[in-house]
């Protein structure tokens, strides 16, 4: 029972830490990490916050597992509409959490950068340890790895980049130059994949013995 519920407490623990890391990368103002790219480009194009944004395409995100997966798409994955919903509460309420960090100098951003890409890496960790539901975002990741049989860090990095694609051309089109963007982006899908990689290694045994 009590590893039942350690399973359940770090999951939802995991929804914070990633919408916080999520968060943390809007402040490092050097575009955005991969996970958070799409729906913050697409709220400042419409005017909507980023959790609105992050809750239109979880739906979106759930419809495509489901195309990928087929029969092999499990019903409890259904679930991830309702953790959905709650992340993309989580991202808004941790935008305001972090509201107080404005890096002053290009150092100073590509530190809280490398904080973003820490703290999301140990919360995706997290999530995927527990398997209880996936966020939609790396359910997409998981169902890919499983169709591939690859391990969920070599695939997150193609994701990333692909979701960071779109977010270059809708920036594009309808802003008419690039917003959310930027070498950070790119230094976010390039290593948050290798760092779940290495957090699984040093840190697995531990969350194991948990849950």
């Amino acid at each position: 029972m009590n590893r039942k519920l350690n399973r359940y407490i770090l999951y939802l623990l995991s929804l914070f830490i990633i919408s916080l890391g999520a968060s943390i990368s809007i402040k490092a103002n050097l575009g955005t990490a991969p996970i958070i790219c799409l729906p913050y480009v697409s709220s400042v194009i419409s005017k909507l916050s980023v959790g609105a944004l992050c809750l239109i395409f979880n739906f979106i995100f759930i419809l495509i597992q489901i195309l990928i997966l087929k029969k092999d798409f499990e019903k409890r994955q259904y679930l991830q509409i309702i953790i959905g919903s709650i992340f993309s509460g989580f991202i808004d309420f941790s935008l305001f959490l972090v509201g107080f960090i404005h890096p002053e100098n290009y150092i100073s951003q590509i530190l809280v950068l490398l904080l973003s890409c820490i703290v999301i890496s140990f919360g995706v960790l997290l999530e995927v340890r527990t398997e209880i539901v996936y966020l939609p975002p790396d359910g997409i990741i998981v169902a890919i790895s499983k169709k591939l049989n690859k391990e969920f860090g070599q695939v997150k990095p193609y994701i990333d980049l692909t979701l960071v694609t779109i977010s270059l051309i809708l920036s594009f089109i309808f802003l008419g130059h690039i917003t959310g963007v930027r070498e950070g982006t790119i230094i976010s899908a390039l290593i948050i994949g290798p760092i779940v990689r290495i957090l699984t290694k040093y840190l697995d045994k531990y969350i194991e013995a948990l849950i």
